[in-house]
């Protein structure tokens, strides 16, 4: 088991799956005070002025070490005894590689968010705010081969995906997902 930090619970999923809706049901849920740190928030403080002026290789180194900063953001406010949930796709393997490193230490519960292609795409076209066939795009979130809990949005509401997640909170045992990962690495 860890040693005492705050709590880390990571919802990964693909673009439109329902993370940032479950990641607000569980705030009331939750027994103790939790920061939803969505990577979409760190992202918008970003200037958009001169990310504008950058061209593609640019764009996608800026894209990394905002993620990797984001990383180090979480761990920070969990090295400080807070809980944090994460929302936030592991979509490229660096991505996980990293988080084992950084997170190394901490009591991380991955919960994987998971949604029919058909339902995504919908939502897609719902929300009007991302890129068509964004979500197609990452099904590479679903290959980290490790989870705590799963749930699936398709047909079942945020809030009552949030309900199963609070109650598995409490029946998980160790090693973790996190840790099964990290131990395979590192074999």
């Amino acid at each position: 088991m860890p040693a005492r930090t705050g709590r880390i619970l990571l919802l990964n999923g693909a673009s439109s799956s329902g993370k940032s809706s479950i990641g607000r049901a569980l705030l009331p849920l939750l027994p103790d005070p939790w920061f939803l740190v969505p990577v979409d928030a760190i992202g918008a403080m970003r200037s958009t002025v001169h990310t504008r002026m950058l061209d593609d290789a640019e764009i996608t180194e800026m894209l990394r070490r905002t993620r990797l900063g984001y990383h180090r953001a979480v761990a920070a406010l969990a090295s400080a005894d807070n809980d944090v949930i994460m929302d936030y796709p592991l979509s490229e393997p660096w991505r996980v590689t990293d988080l084992l490193e950084t997170l190394d230490g901490y009591d991380v519960t991955l919960a994987e968010v998971r949604c029919a292609p058909e339902e995504l795409a919908r939502r897609e076209i719902a929300r009007g705010d991302r890129p068509a066939g964004l979500a197609r795009s990452q099904t590479a979130v679903y290959e980290v081969g490790e989870a705590d809990i799963v749930v699936d949005t398709t047909s079942t509401s945020a809030d009552d995906c949030a309900k199963a997640i609070a109650h598995a909170l409490d029946t998980l045992s160790y090693p973790k997902a996190f840790d099964r990962l990290r131990s395979r690495l590192h074999s």
